[in-house]
């Protein structure tokens, strides 16, 4: 192949970061994308030029052992003769970390915490997990390769040639190659047994998603070939989308798939509530079907992750992690990452005791540690506790959405629902000054969902119409839609019965700890204008069934979509059939064709609208289209009103133990591409023991 310079400058050149959010980079047809550094040596200190060629990449040759350096926990192992020396564990390329404060130290154990019974959601995904083919940069500027050496782009973006760094492995040795993604697409998004409805991926646009061909080139290249351009494609790989990717270990999950195990029914003597080998492949793959948190559960799955786990939750309360001897990393000065050598989950039965053990020096990190606490924290910071603050910008565009569930069996409330002016009336009756201040401690504006002004996405009119708290002009709007009232003062449906809405709201969330307070405020803000609405509190797990059943009338939810162009590649609150957009609860499950989840097919304009989306914004070839299209589906959100919103986020806020270090001062802070994972978590490193 000639050889193409690619500019890392030309890649990012939208990457202007600004305090409320990044405008995000896109990436030019028929480039070569690679931001990889040089492999170490002694002087490797040095950064990488601006522009690179493939040969340059590729010419690099392989340095003497005293290019990389270990945790003194492995160099034990490694003399011991369990181990093979480091530079056989790591790739003839690894990933560099750039550290994003000084290269640290090896040794520690981080102690995180969490509520519930979920170490993932708790936080722990977002530190020890998350390896996707490409990586968002920590600037938010745009993406970098990861997993990924270099992608080559065709000119009409709908090829794409990955190849992987060669002698990568998995956490228990084995190599990473080709053959495990030729095992995800082939034998499980493709596979008829695992995949009934077809092929079906977040990364994989639905349109053409049955003619998707994946090529292997050789042990370590894989071309995706895609129906129709797919021009986000780098970006959607990169997030919580992409994470399947490169998650499945061929050499390990064959033994329970079919295809692969002709007595693989054998397996299933003493797995409880397991009927089958699709069910016991789920178990033990972690997906596709079941939450890809279930691999904290086994800890014998191979994983491309900084730590692996070796004591699971199961029924107690602390789960066990310790570093991947064949971690792919290494800083600049080629010390093999991560620098802590373990992480212990406790999992809290509160918020509040959770609290109390990072008060208490117990704990290290919190994700999600709650607005409510916000104070208590800076109060601690202030009486000497041994914890600093950090604070981040959120991606998000809205601290809370609410969505009426147009999908509701119950079609006198779902002819309600879909009415616009109930929707204008229920927004003008709402006091946002007054939960900002109560519930975000006066932290965020009055705002609508909408994208920030900072991004090219910004649209005035989604962001702030219908704002004013006005009980009178929200009884205005709202007698135009249900007029009359009972006995009682409360609203009637157009049939003359009582008007009663469900309000169902998660209540054990570690990053919704405040929705059951907010949806209070809420039913006393439509009490006021006669509108009955009740509070039904569940388990995150509970909540799930009722959504997934679609008995679901309306909730509160998250605000993504702000910063940059996020919208684009989370676009739940702007175009409909997403699976978090519960404004039209049912039709997620019908354009995913799902089994499990309740199928509502959706009006034809909603069609042409999801279409607009994928053809117009997702195919288009450059950012330049994106964009433009996009700012196109705003507008009709603007003016379709689908979700009310709340606030903007002010800045989030993270505390931790002042012996974690590389912890930079802000940062923008999303979901979708990774929370923790922005920051690089295989840098952090400890200054101390406890």
């Amino acid at each position: 192949m000639p050889s193409k310079k690619v500019s890392r400058r030309n890649f990012l050149r939208l990457g202007t970061l600004t305090a409320a959010g990044a405008v995000l980079a896109g990436c030019g047809a028929g480039e070569v994308v690679t931001t990889e550094a040089p492999k170490p040596t002694e002087k490797a200190t040095e950064k990488p030029t601006e522009e690179v060629t493939v040969e340059e990449t590729a010419e690099v040759t392989a340095e003497p052992t005293s290019a990389y350096k270990e945790s003194p926990m492995l160099a034990d192992k490694v003399a011991s003769g369990d181990l093979p020396p480091v530079e056989e564990r790591l790739p003839e390329t690894p990933r560099v970390v750039e550290v994003l404060g000084e290269i640290g130290q090896f040794g520690g154990t981080m102690r995180q915490g969490f509520t519930g019974t979920n170490p993932g959601w708790g936080g722990m995904w977002y530190v020890a997990g998350w390896e996707c083919l490409t990586q968002w940069s920590a600037d938010f500027s745009g993406v970098e390769m990861n997993i990924a050496e270099n992608i080559e782009i065709s000119d009409d973006v709908k090829e794409f040639t990955i190849h992987l760094r060669k002698g990568m492995k998995w956490s228990d040795g084995a190599d990473f190659t080709a053959d495990d993604i030729m095992f995800y697409i082939d034998d499980i998004i493709f596979d008829t047994d695992l995949s009934p409805n077809g092929a079906v991926a977040d990364w994989l646009p639905a349109d053409g998603a049955d003619d998707f061909k994946a090529e292997k080139i050789d042990d370590y290249t894989v071309k995706f070939i895609f129906a129709n351009p797919h021009g986000t494609f780098l970006y959607q790989a990169a997030q919580w989308n992409g994470r399947h990717i490169a998650f499945f270990p061929k050499h390990y999950l064959e033994q329970y798939h079919k295809k692969y195990n002709d007595k693989v029914d054998d397996l299933l003597e003493g797995e409880e509530g397991i009927e089958d080998w699709i069910g016991l492949f789920n178990k033990y793959a972690a997906g596709p079907t079941q939450d890809t948190q279930q691999y904290f559960n086994v800890p014998e799955r191979p994983v491309l992750f900084p730590w692996v786990v070796t004591k699971p939750l199961e029924a107690g309360t602390t789960i066990e992690m310790a570093r991947n001897p064949f971690y792919w990393k290494v800083d600049a000065e080629g010390n093999q990452l991560p620098y802590m050598d373990g992480i212990t989950g406790t999992s809290y039965q509160d918020d509040q005791a959770r609290l109390l053990g990072m008060l208490n020096g117990d704990l290290d990190f919190v994700k999600d540690p709650g607005g409510d606490n916000r104070i208590a924290y800076h109060d601690a910071v202030d009486e000497g506790k041994p914890l600093y603050i950090r604070y981040n910008n959120s991606d998000g565009a809205n601290s809370n959405t609410i969505h009426f569930n147009r999908n509701t069996p119950d079609e006198a409330k779902a002819a309600i629902f879909e009415n616009k002016d109930f929707r204008i009336g229920m927004s003008h009756a709402i006091n946002r000054q007054e939960v900002i201040d109560i519930v975000h401690s006066g932290q965020g504006t009055p705002s609508q969902q909408g994208p920030l002004d900072s991004s090219p996405l910004y649209n005035e009119q989604c962001a702030n119409q219908y704002l004013e708290y006005d009980v009178d002009l929200a009884n205005e709007f709202l007698d135009k839609v249900i007029p009359d009232k009972g006995s009682d003062g409360y609203r009637l449906t157009p049939d003359g019965a009582p008007l009663s809405i469900i309000f169902t709201i998660s209540n054990d969330l570690t990053y919704g700890t405040n929705w059951v307070q907010v949806a209070e405020l809420l039913i006393g803000y439509w009490d006021k204008v006669g509108v009955k609405v009740v509070l039904n509190a569940v388990a995150d797990e509970q909540y799930q069934v009722v959504r997934d059943e679609n008995q679901m009338e309306a909730t509160v939810y998250t605000g993504e979509g702000g910063a940059g162009i996020t919208a684009i590649l989370d676009p739940r609150y702007y175009v409909p059939m997403e699976q978090f957009g519960m404004f039209g609860n049912g039709w997620f499950g019908w354009r995913v064709k799902s089994t499990t989840i309740v199928q509502v097919e959706p009006p034809d304009w909603v069609k042409e609208w999801r279409e607009k989306y994928e053809q117009e914004v997702l195919f288009a070839p450059s950012q330049e289209a994106q964009i433009e299209s996009m700012k196109e589906i705003i507008q009709m959100a603007a003016d379709e009103f689908w979700v009310l919103g709340i606030s903007r986020p002010g800045n989030g806020y993270y505390p931790f133990h002042t012996r974690v270090a590389n912890i930079p001062e802000t940062w923008i802070d999303g979901w979708i591409e990774g929370v923790q994972k922005l920051l690089y978590p295989e840098q952090w490193y400890l200054t101390e023991e406890v």
